[in-house]
């Protein structure tokens, strides 16, 4: 991680490769002063600490957990213009993280009101057909795109006041504020890496469903989910980007399809080229997981079956390509060893994910430098 730039953890596949173990790995380990996110309410990341205790995040950074699971470390959280959530989830996991005093929030980041939801679950009208994990952030950036006049930002919502830029600016110490005050958002991140602070970023989604790069349209998202884009909607510019690490699993997912009474009404999505849909089981039987491992995951949003499918190279080349990567961070490395669950040391890694780690840097050019070999965020191995 580069001090006193914006550093970037996006997925290099379909979602779910574990940005929230990641991103809070790499926060606990370099301590930034500034943890943001640009999510939506159609992602869950999760981070889990060394005792089990678990943190699903829709609305702020996984990483804010830090600030109740560390003592002496209280990061500021910041989310940016792309965002859009539900109004009672965050505030659910503002009191759950106590980062009242740590937050601030774009004033154009977006409230997604159960309408929304219900919109995107029509079958005529809505995204089901696509196996969308309907929540309501499609229909919402629609009706942002429209300027719809009853349309509401997060500047529009009186409980939303204090998290505010101008607000949070008023909360700091009087030289930082006498620096910032009367600035838009975009100039106070600018004047804060000017200060020297760290920002570490936790992007949204993954790259694949890119609606404009990813790898199948119109079985995608809904916007941009490159770490260009992340910087874009930070509204900072390209001389501020630090290191962009690309989260990677060896058997990558996809959302899974959406099936009513028996009959499938939403496809998710092809694979790459030459790559093929497996199954839990075999994923399990290959790498030596116990039993349980066969029944497969499920999405932390939809809580449907993810589907599951081999290694690409395409895959990985595209989204270092595409999104200017420096690092690699290869999760789930236990999927292709289970003797390495848990492990924290890379020279104890078994050979098979040794031998991955290679191929993976041989076909991306660049370092893999996080392993993560297990849920927990001691389950990490840094290179």
């Amino acid at each position: 991680m580069i001090p006193g730039k914006f550093n970037v953890v996006t997925d290099g596949q379909w979602g779910s490769c574990g940005k929230g173990l990641v991103a809070t790995a790499l926060a606990d380990r370099h301590r930034p002063e500034i943890i943001s996110t640009t999510n939506m309410a159609n992602a869950g990341h999760t981070a889990v600490n060394e005792n089990g205790e678990a943190f699903i995040a829709k609305a702020i950074p996984s990483g804010a957990a830090l600030n109740k699971w560390r003592e002496d470390y209280n990061p500021i959280i910041f989310l940016g213009s792309s965002c859009a959530f539900h109004l009672d989830c965050l505030l659910e996991e503002i009191e759950i993280c106590n980062v009242r005093d740590q937050l601030f929030i774009h004033e154009r980041a977006g409230i997604i009101t159960n309408a929304h939801r219900v919109a995107e679950g029509d079958i005529t009208s809505g995204t089901k057909h696509i196996g969308s994990t309907m929540q309501g952030c499609g229909t919402f950036l629609a009706d942002k795109v429209m300027r719809r006049k009853d349309l509401k930002l997060a500047r529009d919502y009186s409980g939303l006041e204090r998290y505010m830029t101008s607000s949070f600016v008023g909360r700091l110490d009087e030289e930082t504020r006498r620096n910032m005050q009367g600035k838009s958002t975009a100039i106070v991140l600018h004047k804060m890496l000017q200060l020297g602070w760290t920002i570490l970023h936790e992007g949204s989604q993954g790259f694949s469903l890119d609606i404009n790069h990813g790898s199948h349209y119109p079985q995608c998202t809904s916007r941009s989910t490159t770490a260009t884009q992340n910087l874009t909607d930070m509204g900072l510019q390209t001389y501020d980007m630090g290191d962009v690490y690309i989260v990677i699993r060896p058997y990558p997912i996809r959302v899974g399809n959406v099936i009513e009474d028996g009959k499938m009404v939403g496809y998710s999505g092809d694979a790459y080229p030459g790559q093929e849909e497996t199954t839990w089981a075999a994923v399990a039987e290959a790498c030596g997981a116990p039993p349980e491992v066969m029944k497969g995951e499920l999405t932390t949003v939809t809580k449907r079956l993810r589907r599951v499918f081999s290694f690409s190279d395409t895959q990985l080349e595209e989204a270092v390509i595409v999104n200017g990567a420096t690092k690699l961070a290869l999760n789930f490395a236990n999927y292709i060893d289970w003797s390495c669950y848990g492990m924290n040391n890379y020279d104890d890694l078994p050979v098979k994910v040794t031998d991955f780690i290679r191929k993976c840097e041989d076909i991306a050019q660049i370092p893999v430098t996080v392993v993560g070999t297990g849920p927990q965020n001691n389950h990490v191995c840094f290179i």
